[in-house]
């Protein structure tokens, strides 16, 4: 009977053991799907940002040329533009520098 307790116990620790480790990988796993949603998360924020910049200095350019044809449009409207752009641009670049900063320090911990 000593013998079946004795290789009960070798078996729950190696299962502990097993577990141990998948935990540790699993973790791991997580942290680099973390790092690679940021990497995503800021190259698609910056890109975002070029593009609603990109339209709306390509916009610009369009109503110059249909100003004869269109009535100006609000004050209001433009204005609210501007600053949602600027919101834009303005996490984009936080979220680009918050990237930027969390590389530096991965680099000096190496």
């Amino acid at each position: 009977m000593s013998e079946l307790t004795e290789k009960k116990a070798k078996l729950e620790a190696e299962a502990a053991q097993f577990e141990d480790k998948i935990g540790e990988q699993i973790a791991d796993i997580k942290q680099v799907a973390k790092e690679k949603g940021t990497q995503i998360l800021v190259a698609g924020a910056v890109v975002a940002a070029a593009y609603l910049l990109y339209s709306l200095l390509s916009s610009d350019q369009s109503k110059s040329e249909k100003k004869s044809e269109k009535k100006e449009s609000s004050f209001l409207g433009n204005a609210i533009t501007s600053y949602a752009v600027g919101i834009a641009l303005s996490l984009a670049k936080d979220q680009l520098v918050d990237y930027l900063r969390r590389l530096e320090e991965e680099s000096v911990k190496k």
